[in-house]
Protein backbone atom coordinates (compact mmCIF):
# COMPACT_ATOMS: atom_id res chain seq x y z
CA UNK A 1 0.00 0.00 0.00
CA UNK A 2 0.88 3.53 -1.08
CA UNK A 3 2.39 5.33 1.86
CA UNK A 4 4.14 8.17 3.87
CA UNK A 5 8.05 6.72 3.86
CA UNK A 6 9.54 9.95 5.79
CA UNK A 7 8.47 13.53 6.99
CA UNK A 8 10.18 17.06 8.07
CA UNK A 9 8.76 19.88 9.34
CA UNK A 10 10.34 23.66 9.20
CA UNK A 11 9.07 26.49 10.71
CA UNK A 12 10.72 30.37 11.17
CA UNK A 13 12.66 30.89 13.64
CA UNK A 14 11.37 34.81 14.67
CA UNK A 15 7.59 35.16 16.42
CA UNK A 16 5.62 37.63 16.86
CA UNK A 17 2.90 37.66 20.14
CA UNK A 18 -0.77 38.82 19.04
CA UNK A 19 -0.33 41.47 22.06
CA UNK A 20 1.91 43.28 20.02
CA UNK A 21 -0.38 43.49 16.88
CA UNK A 22 -3.11 44.39 18.79
CA UNK A 23 -0.99 47.17 20.74
CA UNK A 24 -0.56 48.88 17.06
CA UNK A 25 -3.89 48.81 15.87
CA UNK A 26 -6.28 47.73 18.80
CA UNK A 27 -9.29 47.00 15.71
CA UNK A 28 -10.47 43.58 17.80
CA UNK A 29 -10.82 42.91 21.27
CA UNK A 30 -7.75 40.34 22.87
CA UNK A 31 -10.76 38.24 24.12
CA UNK A 32 -12.19 37.46 20.76
CA UNK A 33 -8.72 37.16 19.61
CA UNK A 34 -7.48 34.33 22.40
CA UNK A 35 -10.35 32.60 23.26
CA UNK A 36 -12.87 32.90 19.98
CA UNK A 37 -10.03 32.16 18.08
CA UNK A 38 -7.27 30.90 19.91
CA UNK A 39 -4.44 32.83 18.64
CA UNK A 40 -0.93 33.62 20.72
CA UNK A 41 1.71 34.35 18.43
CA UNK A 42 2.35 33.32 15.05
CA UNK A 43 5.74 33.15 12.63
CA UNK A 44 7.75 36.12 11.44
CA UNK A 45 9.42 35.91 8.28
CA UNK A 46 13.37 36.79 8.08
CA UNK A 47 14.36 39.19 5.52
CA UNK A 48 15.99 36.09 3.51
CA UNK A 49 13.02 33.61 3.90
CA UNK A 50 10.18 32.78 1.86
CA UNK A 51 8.38 29.18 0.99
CA UNK A 52 11.11 27.88 -0.75
CA UNK A 53 13.82 28.50 1.97
CA UNK A 54 11.25 26.35 4.17
CA UNK A 55 10.33 23.69 1.94
CA UNK A 56 14.14 22.80 1.33
CA UNK A 57 15.04 23.10 5.09
CA UNK A 58 11.84 20.37 5.77
CA UNK A 59 12.62 18.38 2.39
CA UNK A 60 16.66 17.79 4.32
CA UNK A 61 14.63 16.55 7.05
CA UNK A 62 12.32 13.76 5.59
CA UNK A 63 14.58 12.75 2.95
CA UNK A 64 17.60 12.08 5.91
CA UNK A 65 16.06 8.67 7.51
CA UNK A 66 13.52 7.90 4.66
CA UNK A 67 16.15 6.59 1.77
CA UNK A 68 18.88 7.91 -0.64
CA UNK A 69 17.66 10.78 -2.34
CA UNK A 70 18.68 9.84 -5.74
CA UNK A 71 15.72 7.30 -5.61
CA UNK A 72 13.33 10.41 -5.76
CA UNK A 73 11.64 11.12 -9.56
CA UNK A 74 8.70 12.94 -8.75
CA UNK A 75 8.40 16.20 -6.79
CA UNK A 76 5.27 18.80 -6.40
CA UNK A 77 5.39 21.59 -4.53
CA UNK A 78 2.04 22.79 -3.04
CA UNK A 79 2.06 26.32 -1.96
CA UNK A 80 -0.24 29.76 -2.22
CA UNK A 81 2.63 32.15 -1.95
CA UNK A 82 4.76 31.11 -4.20
CA UNK A 83 7.84 33.78 -4.60
CA UNK A 84 7.88 34.18 -8.39
CA UNK A 85 4.65 35.03 -10.05
CA UNK A 86 5.72 33.09 -13.47
CA UNK A 87 8.92 31.00 -12.52
CA UNK A 88 8.30 27.74 -10.93
CA UNK A 89 9.90 27.22 -7.61
CA UNK A 90 9.78 22.91 -7.40
CA UNK A 91 13.25 22.93 -9.33
CA UNK A 92 14.63 25.76 -7.58
CA UNK A 93 13.81 22.73 -4.43
CA UNK A 94 14.97 20.05 -6.45
CA UNK A 95 18.60 21.72 -7.27
CA UNK A 96 18.61 22.97 -4.01
CA UNK A 97 18.26 19.46 -2.47
CA UNK A 98 20.63 18.18 -5.01
CA UNK A 99 17.87 15.16 -6.67
CA UNK A 100 18.47 13.83 -10.05
CA UNK A 101 17.42 16.20 -12.86
CA UNK A 102 16.00 13.00 -14.33
CA UNK A 103 12.02 13.64 -12.27
CA UNK A 104 8.81 14.75 -12.71
CA UNK A 105 8.32 18.34 -11.18
CA UNK A 106 5.60 20.68 -11.06
CA UNK A 107 3.92 23.56 -8.58
CA UNK A 108 0.45 23.09 -7.17
CA UNK A 109 -0.48 26.72 -6.93
CA UNK A 110 -3.22 28.97 -5.49
CA UNK A 111 -4.79 27.40 -2.46
CA UNK A 112 -3.82 25.94 1.15
CA UNK A 113 -4.80 22.64 0.37
CA UNK A 114 -2.25 22.81 -2.18
CA UNK A 115 0.19 20.63 -0.03
CA UNK A 116 -2.57 17.65 0.14
CA UNK A 117 -2.92 17.47 -3.31
CA UNK A 118 0.83 17.45 -4.12
CA UNK A 119 0.60 13.92 -1.70
CA UNK A 120 -2.28 12.98 -4.23
CA UNK A 121 -0.24 13.75 -6.95
CA UNK A 122 2.45 11.87 -5.74
CA UNK A 123 0.37 8.70 -4.48
CA UNK A 124 -1.36 8.61 -7.82
CA UNK A 125 2.27 8.51 -9.47
CA UNK A 126 3.40 6.05 -7.02
CA UNK A 127 0.32 3.63 -7.22
CA UNK A 128 0.31 3.55 -10.60
CA UNK A 129 4.03 2.47 -11.11
CA UNK A 130 5.56 5.22 -13.09
CA UNK A 131 7.86 6.39 -10.32
CA UNK A 132 9.03 4.35 -7.07
CA UNK A 133 9.17 7.51 -4.93
CA UNK A 134 8.19 11.27 -5.07
CA UNK A 135 8.68 13.72 -2.52
CA UNK A 136 5.34 16.40 -1.59
CA UNK A 137 5.53 19.45 -0.01
CA UNK A 138 3.34 22.08 1.43
CA UNK A 139 4.97 25.58 2.28
CA UNK A 140 3.46 28.89 2.77
CA UNK A 141 4.57 32.04 3.93
CA UNK A 142 0.84 34.24 4.08
CA UNK A 143 2.17 36.56 7.11
CA UNK A 144 3.87 38.37 3.99
CA UNK A 145 0.72 38.66 1.92
CA UNK A 146 -1.60 39.70 4.63
CA UNK A 147 -2.18 43.54 5.21
CA UNK A 148 -1.33 45.64 7.72
CA UNK A 149 -4.28 46.64 10.17
CA UNK A 150 -6.84 43.41 8.93
CA UNK A 151 -8.00 40.48 11.05
CA UNK A 152 -5.68 37.96 8.72
CA UNK A 153 -2.43 39.82 10.33
CA UNK A 154 -3.11 38.31 13.50
CA UNK A 155 -3.56 34.71 12.22
CA UNK A 156 -1.23 34.54 9.03
CA UNK A 157 2.12 33.04 9.41
CA UNK A 158 4.57 30.15 7.72
CA UNK A 159 5.29 26.83 7.65
CA UNK A 160 7.04 23.65 5.46
CA UNK A 161 5.92 20.12 5.67
CA UNK A 162 7.48 17.23 3.15
CA UNK A 163 6.89 14.06 2.92
CA UNK A 164 8.44 11.32 1.10
CA UNK A 165 5.54 9.11 -0.94
CA UNK A 166 6.18 5.10 -1.85
CA UNK A 167 5.37 1.65 -0.85
CA UNK A 168 8.91 0.55 0.97
CA UNK A 169 7.85 -0.05 4.36
CA UNK A 170 5.73 3.47 5.20
CA UNK A 171 5.66 4.48 8.75
CA UNK A 172 2.06 5.10 8.02
CA UNK A 173 0.19 3.19 5.02
CA UNK A 174 -2.49 5.78 3.21
CA UNK A 175 -5.80 4.05 3.19
CA UNK A 176 -7.76 6.20 0.92
CA UNK A 177 -8.34 9.82 0.64
CA UNK A 178 -10.96 11.76 -0.79
CA UNK A 179 -11.95 15.32 -2.09
CA UNK A 180 -14.71 17.58 -2.91
CA UNK A 181 -14.17 21.07 -4.40
CA UNK A 182 -16.14 23.88 -5.30
CA UNK A 183 -15.03 27.63 -6.71
CA UNK A 184 -16.23 29.34 -3.12
CA UNK A 185 -14.49 32.95 -3.12
CA UNK A 186 -13.71 33.16 0.58
CA UNK A 187 -10.33 33.96 0.01
CA UNK A 188 -8.22 35.55 -2.97
CA UNK A 189 -5.46 37.69 -4.52
CA UNK A 190 -5.92 38.55 -8.22
CA UNK A 191 -2.66 39.09 -10.21
CA UNK A 192 -0.61 42.05 -8.89
CA UNK A 193 -2.01 42.20 -5.53
CA UNK A 194 0.44 42.38 -2.84
CA UNK A 195 -2.39 41.80 0.12
CA UNK A 196 -4.52 38.88 0.59
CA UNK A 197 -8.58 39.68 0.19
CA UNK A 198 -11.33 37.84 2.06
CA UNK A 199 -14.83 37.96 3.01
CA UNK A 200 -14.22 36.55 6.17
CA UNK A 201 -13.77 32.75 7.69
CA UNK A 202 -14.18 32.89 11.59
CA UNK A 203 -17.21 31.10 12.79
CA UNK A 204 -17.61 34.62 15.11
CA UNK A 205 -17.26 37.45 14.02
CA UNK A 206 -16.23 40.45 16.70
CA UNK A 207 -20.01 40.49 17.34
CA UNK A 208 -20.56 36.79 18.35
CA UNK A 209 -22.53 35.93 14.87
CA UNK A 210 -21.45 33.07 12.69
CA UNK A 211 -20.31 33.98 9.35
CA UNK A 212 -21.91 32.56 6.67
CA UNK A 213 -18.78 31.66 4.45
CA UNK A 214 -17.66 29.47 7.39
CA UNK A 215 -20.53 27.16 6.41
CA UNK A 216 -20.31 27.05 3.15
CA UNK A 217 -16.50 27.16 3.10
CA UNK A 218 -14.88 25.03 5.49
CA UNK A 219 -17.87 23.63 7.02
CA UNK A 220 -19.46 22.28 4.36
CA UNK A 221 -16.59 20.74 2.09
CA UNK A 222 -14.81 19.13 4.51
CA UNK A 223 -18.12 17.87 5.93
CA UNK A 224 -19.04 16.08 2.36
CA UNK A 225 -15.47 14.86 1.76
CA UNK A 226 -14.95 13.14 4.98
CA UNK A 227 -18.59 11.52 4.92
CA UNK A 228 -17.42 10.07 1.35
CA UNK A 229 -14.44 8.67 2.46
CA UNK A 230 -15.78 6.98 6.01
CA UNK A 231 -18.53 5.16 2.98
CA UNK A 232 -15.40 4.36 1.15
CA UNK A 233 -13.55 2.37 3.54
CA UNK A 234 -16.29 1.45 5.58
CA UNK A 235 -14.66 3.23 9.10
CA UNK A 236 -16.59 5.82 11.62
CA UNK A 237 -14.58 8.86 13.47
CA UNK A 238 -14.48 6.41 16.93
CA UNK A 239 -11.91 3.95 14.33
CA UNK A 240 -9.33 6.72 14.59
CA UNK A 241 -6.63 7.85 16.97
CA UNK A 242 -6.30 11.17 15.69
CA UNK A 243 -8.37 13.85 13.59
CA UNK A 244 -6.61 16.74 12.25
CA UNK A 245 -7.49 19.47 10.46
CA UNK A 246 -6.82 22.61 8.85
CA UNK A 247 -6.41 25.40 11.04
CA UNK A 248 -6.85 29.14 9.75
CA UNK A 249 -6.89 29.42 13.68
CA UNK A 250 -6.14 28.33 16.85
CA UNK A 251 -9.62 26.93 17.53
CA UNK A 252 -10.81 26.25 14.10
CA UNK A 253 -10.78 22.20 14.50
CA UNK A 254 -12.52 22.31 17.89
CA UNK A 255 -15.30 24.56 15.91
CA UNK A 256 -15.70 21.22 13.24
CA UNK A 257 -15.46 17.94 15.20
CA UNK A 258 -18.27 17.44 17.26
CA UNK A 259 -20.51 17.84 13.52
CA UNK A 260 -18.12 15.02 12.09
CA UNK A 261 -18.01 13.05 15.37
CA UNK A 262 -14.66 13.66 16.66
CA UNK A 263 -13.66 13.99 20.16
CA UNK A 264 -11.51 16.33 22.17
CA UNK A 265 -8.86 13.75 22.37
CA UNK A 266 -8.66 12.34 19.17
CA UNK A 267 -8.12 16.27 17.78
CA UNK A 268 -6.03 17.64 20.19
CA UNK A 269 -2.58 16.48 19.64
CA UNK A 270 -3.25 18.01 16.17
CA UNK A 271 -3.88 21.22 16.60
CA UNK A 272 -0.89 23.77 16.08
CA UNK A 273 -2.09 27.16 15.30
CA UNK A 274 -2.59 28.33 18.49
CA UNK A 275 1.30 28.24 19.05
CA UNK A 276 2.62 29.21 15.31
CA UNK A 277 -0.85 30.75 13.40
CA UNK A 278 -1.70 29.65 10.44
CA UNK A 279 0.56 28.06 7.98
CA UNK A 280 -1.67 27.81 5.02
CA UNK A 281 -0.39 24.75 2.41
CA UNK A 282 1.34 23.56 5.48
CA UNK A 283 -1.24 24.01 8.44
CA UNK A 284 -3.07 20.58 8.20
CA UNK A 285 0.76 18.76 7.19
CA UNK A 286 2.16 20.30 10.31
CA UNK A 287 -0.40 18.70 12.16
CA UNK A 288 -0.26 15.64 11.07
CA UNK A 289 3.70 15.82 11.31
CA UNK A 290 3.07 16.67 14.95
CA UNK A 291 1.03 13.51 15.57
CA UNK A 292 3.42 11.14 13.81
CA UNK A 293 6.11 12.50 16.13
CA UNK A 294 4.61 10.23 18.78
CA UNK A 295 1.88 8.25 17.24
CA UNK A 296 2.27 4.14 18.05
CA UNK A 297 1.60 1.36 15.42
CA UNK A 298 -1.85 0.39 14.38
CA UNK A 299 -2.90 3.81 15.50
CA UNK A 300 -5.20 5.52 12.80
CA UNK A 301 -5.44 9.35 11.72
CA UNK A 302 -7.77 11.57 10.13
CA UNK A 303 -6.19 14.44 8.14
CA UNK A 304 -8.16 17.05 6.49
CA UNK A 305 -7.39 20.28 4.65
CA UNK A 306 -9.44 22.69 2.97
CA UNK A 307 -8.24 25.29 0.27
CA UNK A 308 -9.88 28.53 -0.25
CA UNK A 309 -11.58 28.72 -3.93
CA UNK A 310 -10.06 25.30 -3.81
CA UNK A 311 -11.83 22.44 -1.53
CA UNK A 312 -11.24 20.03 0.53
CA UNK A 313 -8.58 16.65 0.17
CA UNK A 314 -9.04 13.91 3.16
CA UNK A 315 -7.08 11.56 4.23
CA UNK A 316 -7.19 8.34 6.63
CA UNK A 317 -3.81 6.91 7.54
CA UNK A 318 -2.80 3.84 9.69
CA UNK A 319 0.64 3.87 11.04
CA UNK A 320 3.21 0.77 10.75
CA UNK A 321 5.95 -0.78 12.80
CA UNK A 322 8.93 1.68 10.66
CA UNK A 323 7.92 4.81 12.36
CA UNK A 324 9.82 4.35 15.38
CA UNK A 325 13.19 3.55 13.27
CA UNK A 326 12.21 6.63 10.60
CA UNK A 327 11.05 9.06 12.89
CA UNK A 328 12.86 12.07 12.74
CA UNK A 329 15.18 13.42 15.33
CA UNK A 330 14.35 17.18 14.77
CA UNK A 331 10.40 17.19 15.71
CA UNK A 332 7.85 20.43 15.06
CA UNK A 333 7.92 20.30 18.76
CA UNK A 334 11.73 21.69 18.71
CA UNK A 335 10.84 23.88 16.05
CA UNK A 336 7.71 25.71 18.01
CA UNK A 337 10.46 26.08 21.38
CA UNK A 338 13.30 27.50 18.89
CA UNK A 339 12.06 30.84 18.77
CA UNK A 340 13.25 34.51 19.19
CA UNK A 341 10.32 36.99 19.81
CA UNK A 342 10.10 40.27 17.57
CA UNK A 343 8.08 43.63 17.90
CA UNK A 344 6.17 44.82 15.54
CA UNK A 345 8.25 47.56 14.22
CA UNK A 346 11.03 44.48 13.48
CA UNK A 347 8.15 42.31 11.71
CA UNK A 348 6.69 45.03 9.24
CA UNK A 349 10.26 45.55 8.36
CA UNK A 350 11.43 41.79 7.84
CA UNK A 351 8.30 41.27 5.56
CA UNK A 352 8.66 44.34 3.45
CA UNK A 353 5.24 45.79 4.58
CA UNK A 354 5.35 48.79 3.86
CA UNK A 355 7.99 48.74 0.60
CA UNK A 356 7.22 49.44 -2.92
CA UNK A 357 9.71 47.37 -4.24
CA UNK A 358 9.93 43.97 -2.83
CA UNK A 359 12.84 43.16 -3.96
CA UNK A 360 15.60 43.15 -1.06
CA UNK A 361 18.52 44.06 -3.88
CA UNK A 362 17.48 47.29 -3.42
CA UNK A 363 17.55 47.68 0.62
Amino acid sequence: MVGIIGYGCSVPYLRIKIEEIYNVWRNYSLDFLKEKLGLNERAVLQPNEDSITLAISASEIALKHAIDKEKIRALYFGTCTNPYDSKPSATIIAEALGLSGCLMCGDVQFSSKSGTTAIQICMALVESGIVSYGLAIGSDTINRHACPGRLLEYEASAGAASFVIGKDEPIAEIEGTYSFVSDTSDFWRCEGDRYIQSTGLSPHSPSGDAHPMWEVGYVEHISRAHERLMQKLGLKPEDYSYAIFQQPFGNAPYYIMERLGFKMEQVKPGVIAHLIGDCGSASALLGLANVLDSAKPEERIFVASYGFGAGSDVFSLKVTSHIEEKRPEVTLKKFLERKKLVNYADAVRNEYKYLQDLNPTYL
